[in-house]
């Protein structure tokens, strides 16, 4: 088993470039996306304000607004709000009245709930100060209302700006999906050893069985996190990414997607009968699983149910979903329980039936 494992590092040494690409794809992708990702088109809120509105509530209403931290509210015209909206170019845009505001939206989103939160209090607060028809005590409550016998101050954990959470999403995403290529391309020479005919050989030798998995499985293991811890501590001490204090979480995760990925491909060997398929299957089957498991764009507003049913049986949505738990919204480990078990659940099956699938040939 050590001599299998050694000898994988050996060809490693000599034929590095396929995991360099790797590492090198990831962190392009990532500086690409999530550089693209903090424009202040993911924060920028268009406000439109109806007739009913007079001028100076309009002006007290929008500063009020751009008290919320992480967003910046403009005025716009009904029409180019409706087509911002309609095209993507913003996530939603806001209508004010004297007494209610309204959402346009295309899909749900996860900022909504702030800005709806966040409008709810001004319009109380505006509410409750209409109701008095005295203008003294107007006055007295407006002062009132500034100056609070009791301040608190709120923060929502992880969220520092929406460019902070969309740079950790790339970062997870593209990490996640690139070491798709590089664990499965690790078991590839389990592949052209079935090919070439060589692993019948080395099953009759006297090797045993167990041996000659755990070898590659082992290294395609470990080549595989250390690419993503790699790249997680990269971007965490060179380009300052704050992933947050959770590391023991976030490398647990890490080592629990990694085996179940390490698993899939040993199921996607079973199935193939040459490496030439398995070189073909592996784009397929990483794109596909990055773009269903969310690693490309949040779930959130994916809203079609056969996708979000779907994603549930790929490795990438589980891991995305725990990783986003403990960084984002500061979840313990016994909160991603779910996930964690999901994975190894995933791992024993993908592993028991391709293995299965390989001795049956």
């Amino acid at each position: 088993m050590i001599d299998i494992f050694l000898l994988q590092w050996q060809r490693l040494r000599r034929r590095p470039f396929m995991v360099l690409a790797m590492i090198a794809m990831t962190v392009v992708f990532i500086m690409f996306i999530g550089g693209s990702n903090t424009g202040e088109n993911q924060s920028s809120i268009p406000v439109y304000v109806t007739e009913e509105v007079d001028t100076p509530t309009q002006e007290a209403l929008m500063e009020e607004l751009q008290t919320l931290e992480g967003f910046r509210f403009y005025l716009d015209e009904w029409s180019n709000m409706k087509e911002e909206v309609a095209l993507g170019d913003v996530v939603f845009g806001v209508e004010l009245a004297a007494e209610h505001y309204t959402f346009l939206i295309s899909t749900e989103n996860e900022y909504q709930s702030l800005v709806d939160n966040h409008l709810r209090t001004i319009y109380q607060e505006k509410l409750l100060v209409d109701q008095l028809t005295n203008e003294v005590d107007r006055e007295a409550l407006a002062a009132e209302l500034e100056n609070p016998p009791i301040e608190v101050n709120s923060e929502t954990e992880g969220i520092q700006g929406s460019s902070l959470n969309d740079q950790l999403h790339v970062l997870f995403g593209m990490t996640l999906f690139f070491a798709i290529y590089t664990i499965v391309f690790s078991l590839g020479e389990v592949a052209e050893e079935k090919q070439r005919g060589s692993w019948d050989r080395l099953i009759l030798s006297p090797v045993r069985k167990w041996q000659l998995y755990v070898g590659h499985v082992s290294y395609a293991f470990v080549i595989g996190y250390l690419q993503i811890c790699f790249v997680f501590l990269m971007f965490a001490f060179v380009f300052d990414i704050m992933i947050g204090a959770s590391w023991p979480a976030v490398l647990l995760i890490a080592a629990c997607y990694t085996l179940a990925i390490v698993s899939l491909g040993m199921l996607l060997i079973g199935l193939v009968q040459k490496a030439s398929q398995l070189n073909a299957v592996i784009p397929l089957v990483a794109v596909s699983m990055a773009m269903l498991g969310g690693a490309y764009w949040p779930l959130e507003v994916v809203s079609n149910n056969i996708v979000r049913m779907v994603a549930e049986l790929i490795p990438v949505k589980h891991a995305m979903e725990a990783l986003k738990d403990v960084t984002m919204y500061g979840e313990s480990l016994l909160d991603v329980t779910q996930p964690l078990a999901i994975l190894l659940l995933m791992s024993v099956l993908f592993m028991g039936v391709g293995i299965n699938l390989m001795e049956r040939r």
